[in-house]
């Protein structure tokens, strides 16, 4: 018997490490990662004669990372840059590499990753798990290992991996499962962003123990366009889904942010004990509005406990002042607005 027990307990281990071996473990996205990315406002701009401010670029990489790093974006927790779509060139080269449109990114990848990463910023980058992007360019199928190998070598630092051209749920979710191996195998810290429950949601409810295995956060609702009501569109799709994805999320696996009522509250910590703060006033109309809430509930209460120091960063920057852990704070937020303020425990 007792040699039955441990036989039983050696398969018990076993089974274990090869779940653990599976699981995404890369130790990132311990908080919600933020940043920028080009596809809201630039789209699939290619044509950089005919719209060289539109155009989907290095060169816009690199003035958004100035602007990020200069005007309090970066200090505030914004630390991703991200390439979405059309980044690519047409072909992959003759070693079967992803490779950046030569007259867009003339220094390539590598250079502007080293750009983004001189600037204090990471870089994000864009691929797709089936034969061809969205917008029709290469995409990563039957080129998981290779792609996660090159992203790795310019220095990338997140992969948007999206789900178009997929034969089958089958090869859909074997695609993102072998990004996930893939990007842990390269030894680079690659933060993996995956589309997959937005794929699923038309024929299936996604299993979100799943994908939290594999993925550092996931998209649930439709892309984000120029406009507030395509914002308020999935801010009401999270509230009306909030019993189905909340209670997966978590430190190395995120949704999208929860609702509030008229503002949205959201908190991030950064280095130093401090915590970024951003007030969001989801009215469209009328004039500007006060929203106070007290400071206990910042950082499970550890934000501003004994004492904290706070200064609005954005929309302009000025000292708050210094408050104690049972204050209540006040800020005053123009409709669709946002407040953003840098919280430092004293």
């Amino acid at each position: 018997m007792a040699a039955v027990r441990w036989m039983l307990r050696w398969v018990a281990a076993a089974v274990a490490a090869v779940a653990a071996a599976l699981a995404l473990d890369n130790g990132l996205a311990r908080t919600p990662p933020m940043g920028w990315l080009h596809w809201e406002r630039f789209l699939c701009a290619t044509d950089c004669a005919a719209e060289p401010r539109r155009c989907v670029s290095e060169q816009l990489f690199v003035e958004m990372a100035d602007r990020m790093a200069a005007e309090g974006w970066r200090d505030a927790g914004y630390e991703f840059i991200c390439i979405d779509d059309c980044w690519m060139a047409p072909t992959r080269d003759k070693q079967g590499r992803l490779q950046a449109d030569p007259k867009r990114f003339p220094g390539g990848i590598r250079k502007l990753a080293d750009y983004v990463h001189s600037k204090g910023l990471k870089l994000g980058i864009y691929s797709d798990v089936g034969s061809k992007t969205c917008a029709g360019f290469p995409g990563s199928y039957n080129h998981y290992d290779l792609d996660a190998q090159t992203f790795a070598s310019w220095g990338v630092d997140l992969l948007k991996f999206d789900g178009c051209n997929s034969e089958s749920l089958e090869l859909l979710a074997e695609g993102y499962r072998r990004m996930s191996l893939a990007l842990n195998k390269t030894g680079r810290s690659i933060v993996y962003s995956c589309e997959w429950p937005f794929y699923l949601r038309p024929v299936q409810q996604p299993n979100y123990t799943e994908i939290k295995q594999y993925c550092n956060h996931w998209r649930n609702f439709y892309d984000v366009y120029d406009s507030w009501s395509s914002i308020k569109s999935i801010l009401d799709w999270t509230a009306l889904h909030q019993d189905t994805i909340v209670k997966i999320a978590g430190p190395g696996g995120w949704n999208d942010p929860d609702m509030d009522k008229n503002f949205q509250l959201w908190e991030r910590p950064l280095s130093d004990r401090a915590y970024a703060v951003a007030v969001l006033n989801q009215q469209e109309i009328g004039g500007p509005q006060k929203f106070t809430f007290s400071l206990t509930l910042l950082g499970n209460g550890l934000a501003c406990n004994p004492a904290c120091s706070i200064r609005q960063v954005l929309p302009a920057s000025r000292d708050c002042g210094v408050y104690s852990w049972i204050s209540s704070l006040s800020v005053e937020v123009n409709p669709t607005g946002t407040v953003l303020l840098k919280v430092l425990p004293l």
